[in-house]
C-alpha cells in the first residue's frame, strides 16, 4: 500500500512538472513569435507609458506613437521625437529646436524600444506563464532575469491571444519601482521607407545639432 501511494504521488508530481514545463515552453514560443513578427513586419502603434518610482508612488504618464521596422524605430511624443536607423539615434527636442546624435548601447536601446527590451532579456531570463496575472484576452507571461543583481527584477508581458499583438510590458526594478507600456491601435505590415528612421534636418529650420558620438 505504501509503495502504491508513493508511486501515485510520484506520478502526480511528474505530471504537474511536465504540465508546467509545457506551459513554460509555450510562453517562450509566444515571445519568440512576437519578436519574429516584429522583425518581419513594420509596426505602428499608439502607446501610453506610466512610471512609478515605488509601488505606492503616484504615476507619471506620457503617450505617443511608435513606428518599428526590424531594429529601426521612430518614437514620437509631444516634446520629443526619436529616430533610430539601426546604428545612429537622433533625439529631437521641439522646445529648444535641438537634436542630439548618439550611437546607443544595447542597454540604452532597451530603455526606448519595447521589442529591444524583450529581445535583450529573452536569452537572459526564465520565461514562464504568470502565476498571478490572468486575462481572458491576453497571454500573461513573466520574464525573470537569471542574474539576480540586474536592475530589472521582473518583466511582465501580455500578448493578445487572437492576433498575437503585444498588449503591454511592465518592468519592475529591484527598488520596487515600475514602468508599464500599454499599446493600442496596433497596425502590422505597414509600408515605411527606411528614410523615415533618419532625422532630416532640412525639415527643422535652424536646428541645433549636438553630435555626441
Amino acid at each position: 500500500m505504501f509503495n502504491k501511494t508513493v508511486f501515485i504521488l510520484g506520478f502526480v508530481l511528474f505530471s504537474i512538472h511536465l504540465s508546467w514545463a509545457q506551459t513554460n515552453a509555450e510562453a517562450e514560443q509566444i515571445i519568440t513569435s512576437l519578436l519574429s513578427d516584429a522583425k518581419n513586419n513594420a509596426i505602428k502603434t499608439n502607446f501610453k507609458l506610466a512610471i512609478g518610482e515605488k509601488s505606492n508612488s503616484p504615476l507619471q504618464t506620457t503617450s505617443g506613437i511608435f513606428i518599428i521596422k526590424a531594429n529601426k524605430f521612430v518614437l514620437e511624443m509631444d516634446e520629443i521625437k526619436v529616430f533610430f536607423d539601426g546604428k545612429t539615434q537622433w533625439s529631437y527636442l521641439a522646445k529648444s529646436n535641438e537634436v542630439s546624435i548618439t550611437e546607443p548601447s544595447e542597454k540604452e536601446l532597451a530603455e526606448t524600444n519595447p521589442m529591444a527590451i524583450l529581445s535583450s532579456f529573452k536569452s537572459k531570463s526564465t520565461i514562464q506563464t504568470s502565476k498571478k496575472t490572468k486575462s481572458a484576452q491576453n497571454y500573461c507571461i513573466e520574464m525573470l532575469p537569471k542574474i539576480k543583481n540586474q536592475d530589472i527584477s521582473k518583466i511582465e508581458v501580455q500578448v493578445n491571444k487572437t492576433n498575437g499583438n503585444l498588449f503591454s510590458i511592465k518592468l519592475i526594478n529591484k527598488k520596487g519601482g515600475s514602468s508599464v507600456l500599454t499599446l493600442n491601435g496596433f497596425q502590422k505590415g505597414i509600408k515605411v521607407n527606411d528614410n523615415a528612421f533618419i532625422f532630416d534636418k532640412t525639415k527643422y529650420k535652424n536646428v541645433m545639432e549636438n553630435d555626441l558620438r
